[in-house]
Parts: structure tokens; C-alpha cells; sequence
């Protein structure tokens, strides 16, 4: 029904092409104009289905005298002609004209299509003489008629109502106070991201100096990005990615339409288009709103049935909303096929398989939540890798990565692994290699080949063998391939933080608890990062309940706590291990180890193991995950 394309990552627009124009540190933004005429074209954009509209969106700081616009072209048969969508100059707008044509026309802010196209491009035209235009995203969100029934609800960290200040249209000037739906909800989001600005002076700002109208939407998202924020106007799917909004605490201002009685509690009788502020969600499901119509601020929060705000907003209007917020906290993806995660940020000339500041590796489509960023360097939680001693609560595992690996494209849900310990994918010319573990959204199988969506929205074909549909539940075959995958790593380096079948050395492979998290991931299960975290949320089993596929955790010594040490057990005497004594990934026997057969063992005692340099005394524990 609707697909985003954000840029805002240097992997994200690293297939632009670009004149008269210098690239930004990620922490500043994109690009900043260097000539006085500069222009943006991106590379061709497939959508993953036909769609027949577009809005695009920026956020830039324009200065006085500057001038800065957003044209769309489309692709059907062929390509259209451009369209322009609007423009800036300093800090007032311009629509632009109706531009009718055999492919399509702008109304307003929306490009309406008269045929479906399949892939678009977005150019956007600078002139700057004196002062430098800076460019932090650009946007574009497409659609087409709903045709799926509303999301399910089911309780989560969305059930809660952000602590906003409500504001009403009609307490405001006669002159606006009918028309100013949209600055009115774009000013409380802006209070409560901490700008404070009177709603007079959002309309103001928003304002289309050719039809002066106060609702033209890629307007009211420029306006909060020069304000500071970064936002953009998207289509969500449904109300499950508004639930994901609100449970990341940023409220959301969607469009909607409805008649007479379609809305129970609105204090509006019909609108062919009007815009609130959603600020949560109730335990039934229901959508928690400020509504700027309401007669006065006391009476704006409204709570509107699931069921009619759906067809309000989805049904009628495409599920379009402002995502307005700042930089910190936002989701973002991993956009190569792995990713490094550092405890610090800086680069390492060369690799280093015993290099303790090496945290962590990252796969392609895993998600990262930012919080904060530094030139180049983005500190993230790894929210797939749950870590427990940073703060003392269960979350993201946190580290540094490099921003020219993430994206800002989330993957669409996963439903098959990669199980083999690399998987080549072909796009077209490319290729694209995988590793083990590696989640993806498989679209169709035949003949032994599959097709997988990728972060842009892009088809890559790859061996169906490669991939692995985990069961809802537990299985003997479950067991069987978390032996299996820990045994495509034998005979590998040892390599601290390692988590990923892809490696600048063929020969270099996991740690321990990376070894674990990979194998894993294969039955459909994150489990934590590190080797202390996994016992901790594993369950302890006694030596007679053990089975493939379980875990054996050793302390770093007699009388410490702490687990510094996991291994795989594979049934009678075996495991499978990284080792670092070693240097290897191998499979050992509880004899060899620990000079004593596994049957004789019981979780909690200490033994000694041999396979130290100098042989130590460990405690010894069992867990699973089944």
C-alpha cells in the first residue's frame, strides 16, 4: 500500500549524483551546497509495488537569498517528464503549478498519477550566491489503494500517552482559526520536542505564499526542519507502524477524512482533510489523540475508536502522517553485510583478532536505535543483541559504528535466515554476499531459486538452499541446526567480537558468545550478546536434561561469578567452541577439557581445565533456550 525512501545516511544517498556539492559529516546533516548553483538527482528508486501518487519532502536550512526545489519524475512505460513539488526561498514556501500531463498532475503537494508507475527519481535544483544551502534528508513516499484489513491489536510499549500540551485552532485569530489544522498540530509537536512556538507563528512559517493555504504537508516538515528537528511526510502501512511511533515516545500528526458519524468524538462533523496530533494508545487498542479542532485546549485530547480512525486515516487518506522528531532515537538499519561496532570511535588500520575494543559485528537488516552521533561515528543499542550491564537493564548491546553503514530504510518482516555461512545474491549486475544469520523477507521460491526484498525496496535472487524458514516452535530439526550452524565455523580464526559468516579474511571467524548468537538466530532467537547475558537468560538444566543444541557456560575461575566462557553442547561427550587458548573454532570433548567424561558432571561444580596455558579451576553451568 505505501513504501518511504529516506535519505539521510551516506549509504543512503551514495548512489546520487551530484554537482556543486560537498558531503557533511553525518552529525551535521548530508550536504551543504560549494557553488551557487548546485543540483541533487538520485539514482533510479523501484518501488515495490505500482503506485499512483507521491509526496516528497526536505529539511534544509535555506538562507536569505537562497532558494531551494523539489522535483519528481516517474516511471511507467516510460519516464515522465519532472514534475516540480515545491520550493523554498529563505524561509518562505512556493507550491508549484498544476503541471497536468499524460502521466499524471500536482495537486497542491501530492503528484496524482493517471497511470501506475514503478519507480521514480528526485532531483533537487540549489541556488545559493552567498551563504551555503545545508541539506540534512530528502524524502519521497508513494502508494496506492488499501486493499489489506487493519492491523490486529495486541498490547505493548505503545500503550501509553506521551505527555503533550495541547493547543486548539479555535482559540486563535478568526481569520486562521479554521484553516490551521496543521500548524496547530505541528506547534505541540514541536513544544514537546522543546520549541516552543506560538501557533500564529507555525502557521506563519508553513504558509504556501501561492495559495495560502496553511496545509500543504512537505511544508510543515521543512518548517521543523530549519526549526532543528528532522522529519519528513510518509505513508505507514497501518496502525502497527503508528504503534511503533508512539513506542519510541514521538508523537505523530496524521491526515484524516471521514463524513458524518464516521468518527464518534470528533469535534468535527466531516473534513475532507484534517490533521491531529496522536500521542498514544489505550489498552483496548483505541488511538489517543489531540485534536486542534476542539472548541478550546481543555477539550482537544480525544481517545477515537480503532476500527473508524483506521478507515479515517488508512483507509482514507493512505496512512499519511508527519514523522517529526530528533535524530536521537530514531531506528535505523544495518546497510552492509556486516557491520563493525566499536567501543570507541575512530578507525583501525588493520584488523586485529584479539583487539578488546572490537565489541561486536552487526548484520545486514539489523536494527540499531541511535543515540548520538560524532562526525562520521554513530553510537547505537544493537537492539537484536540484548546486553543487560550497561545501565543494569536489558537492552541494545551499545557501541560505535560507522554511519556509512546504516541506512534509514527498515527491512520488511523477516521469514526466512540465511543458513548457509555465506549467501550470493544477484541484483541485476551486483552481487551481494550474506552472511549466516542474516534475516531476510523471502517474496517467492521456484525451481530452487528464491527472490528476497532488500532495504530498498529492490528484488536480489539467491539459491533457495541457502535459506531457512524457522519453525514457530521448537523442533528436533531446531536443535539439529544450531549444531549444524556452529559447525560451518570450524576450522576458523578465533576472532574477538566476530559475529558474522562475512569476514575481511575468509579464515577469521567468531568468539565465543558470537558463535552462539549466530546459531542461534538460525531457530529465530536473539539471545544476548555476551556469554554472562546468555546465562543469565537462559534456563538452568541439570546434566540429565541436556540435549543438542544447549549451552555450557564456565566461569573465569573458582571463585568468580562471572562467565567469561560458552560453549555448544553437540550429545554424548562433545561440544563445539570458539576457543581462544586455541585460536580456533573446534570440537573438543568434555574429557579432553576437563580430564573427566560429561556424564559425571553437574552444573555448579568446579572443574579443572586442561585447555588453558595454565590449567584452572572453573565453575561449570548448563542452560538452554528450549
Amino acid at each position: 500500500m505505501a513504501y518511504t525512501v529516506v535519505h539521510r545516511t551516506p549509504l543512503d544517498a551514495a548512489g546520487d549524483s551530484l554537482e556543486g556539492l560537498k558531503r557533511l559529516p553525518f552529525a551535521e546533516g548530508l550536504l551543504r551546497t560549494s557553488a551557487a548553483k548546485a543540483s541533487l538527482t538520485t539514482a533510479v528508486l523501484e518501488a515495490p509495488f505500482p503506485f499512483d501518487d507521491l509526496v516528497a519532502s526536505w529539511n534544509a536550512m535555506v538562507p536569505r537569498g537562497a532558494s531551494l526545489e523539489m522535483q519528481a519524475q516517474v516511471r511507467g512505460e516510460a519516464w515522465s517528464p519532472w514534475f516540480g513539488l515545491g520550493r523554498s526561498e529563505g524561509d518562505k514556501f512556493f507550491s508549484g503549478a498544476r503541471q497536468d500531463n499524460e502521466f499524471g498532475h500536482v495537486e497542491i503537494d501530492t503528484l496524482k498519477l493517471k497511470r501506475k508507475a514503478t519507480a521514480l527519481r528526485l532531483r533537487l535544483l540549489f541556488r545559493a550566491p552567498g551563504r551555503p544551502i545545508r541539506l540534512r534528508l530528502y524524502a519521497a513516499t508513494v502508494s496506492n489503494e488499501p486493499s489489506r484489513p487493519p492491523d490486529p491489536f495486541q498490547e505493548g510499549p505503545w500503550v501509553r500517552e506521551l505527555a503533550v500540551a495541547p493547543r486548539s485552532q479555535m482559540e486563535e485569530q478568526e481569520r486562521y482559526r479554521h484553516d490551521i489544522c496543521s500548524p496547530t498540530a505541528l506547534a505541540m509537536a514541536l513544544e514537546f520536542w522543546g520549541l516552543r512556538v506560538r501557533t500564529i507563528e507555525a502557521a506563519e512559517r508553513v504558509k504556501d505564499q501561492v495559495t495560502g493555504i496553511f496545509g500543504h504537508w512537505p511544508f510543515n516538515v521543512a518548517a521543523a526542519g530549519a526549526l532543528g528537528l528532522e522529519g519528513f511526510v510518509a505513508r505507514l502501512e497501518g496502525l502497527s507502524e503508528l504503534q511503533s511511533e508512539i513506542s519510541q515516545g514521538r508523537p505523530v500528526v496524521a491526515s484524516l477524512t471521514f463524513g458524518p458519524g464516521e468518527l464518534p468524538g470528533a469535534p468535527l462533523k466531516k473534513t475532507k482533510g484534517h490533521l491531529l496530533l496522536v500521542t498514544g494508545f489505550t489498552r483496548e487498542g483505541d488511538v489517543i489523540a489531540l485534536d486542534p479542532a476542539a472548541p478550546d485546549r481543555g477539550s482537544a485530547r480525544r481517545v477515537y475508536p480503532r476500527l473508524e480512525f483506521d478507515r479515517a486515516w488508512r483507509v482514507n487518506k493512505r496512512g499519511l502522517c508527519y514523522l517529526l522528531g530528533p535524530l536521537e532515537g530514531r531506528r535505523l538499519a544495518v546497510g552492509v553485510p556486516v557491520a563493525d561496532l566499536w567501543a570507541s570511535p575512530g578507525r583501525r588500520k588493520r584488523t586485529s583478532l584479539h583487539d578488546p575494543e572490537h565489541l561486536s559485528q552487526l548484520l545486514y537488516g539489523e536494527i540499531v536505535t541511535l543515540k548520538n552521533a560524532r562526525g562520521n561515528w554513530v553510537r547505537v543499542a544493537a537492539e537484536e543483541q540484548p546486553d543487560f550491564f550497561e545501565g543494569r537493564r536489558w537492552q541494545g548491546y551499545p557501541g560505535w559504528v560507522r554511519a556509512e553503514h546504516l541506512s534509514f530504510a527498515l527491512p520488511p518482516p523477516p521469514n526466512a535466515v540465511v543458513r548457509t555461512r555465506q549467501a550470493l545474491l544477484q541484483r541485476g549486475a551486483g552481487i551481494l554476499v550474506l552472511s549466516v544469520g542474516t534475516r531476510l523477507s523471502r517474496v517467492s521460491e521456484g525451481q530452487g531459486v528464491s527472490f528476497a526484498r532488500l532495504l530498498d525496496g529492490g528484488l536480489a535472487e539467491l539459491p533457495s538452499d541457502t535459506l531457512y524458514a524457522p519453525p514457530e516452535e521448537p523442533t528436533p530439526e531446531s536443535r539439529s541446526q544450531i549444531v549444524r550452524t556452529a559447525e560451518l565455523f570450524l576450522g576458523t580464526s578465533y576472532y574477538w567480537g566476530g559475529r558474522s559468516g562475512v569476514q575481511p579474511d575468509p579464515s577469521i571467524g567468531v568468539d565465543c558468545s558470537g558463535l552462539v548468537s549466530l546459531a542461534y538466530r538460525i531457530h529465530g532467537l536473539d539471545i544476548p550478546r555476551d556469554s554472562h547475558e546468555q546465562k543469565l537468560k537462559s534456563r538452568p538444566v541439570g546434566q540429565r536434561e541436556m540435549k543438542p543444541g544447549d549451552l555450557i557456560f564456565l566461569s573465569d575461575s573458582e571463585r568468580s561469578l562471572r562467565i567469561t566462557h560458552v560453549m555448544i553442547y553437540t550429545g554424548g561427550d562433545g561440544f563445539i567452541e570458539s576457543r581462544e587458548s586455541s585460536g580456533r573454532v573446534l570440537r573438543s570433548t568434555f574429557r579432553e577439557r576437563f580430564g573427566k567424561p560429561f556424564a559425571e558432571a553437574e552444573s555448579g561444580e568446579t572443574l579443572l581445565d586442561y585447555s588453558l596455558p595454565k590449567p584452572r579451576r572453573r565453575r561449570i553451568y548448563f542452560g538452554s533456550y528450549f
